[in-house]
């Protein structure tokens, strides 16, 4: 399992959705980057979380908050279906806790 911590930007609104009694979130995160070469300082990736902990996410949710996210990688081999197949690999992250900074 990768263990992953860091400290992110809530930068969409949180999607929370029910699924057989079961609670989902997703959001789109920022990450600053410390590389100095990089035009772009920093990474966005997509999140997700589910049952009281996607709960807690909807709930802490203000634009541009600070959070603190423990989570795991993952990596999902996704096939676009244009005239030519190819083939590509998304990030996700799967959120454990977050606890909110307060700046």
């Amino acid at each position: 399992m990768n263990i992953f911590i860091c400290t992110a930007y809530l930068l969409s609104q949180p999607k929370l959705t029910k699924v057989k009694h079961q609670n989902f979130c997703y959001i789109l995160l920022s990450l600053k980057n410390v590389v100095n070469n990089i035009p772009n300082p920093n990474i966005e990736i997509k999140a997700f979380a589910k049952g009281k902990v996607a709960k807690q996410v909807f709930d802490l949710y203000e634009q541009k908050n600070s959070v603190v996210i423990e989570s795991s990688i993952y990596i999902k081999r996704m096939k676009t279906l244009d005239n030519n197949i190819k083939k590509s690999k998304m990030i996700f992250v799967k959120i454990h806790k977050i606890h909110n900074l307060s700046i």
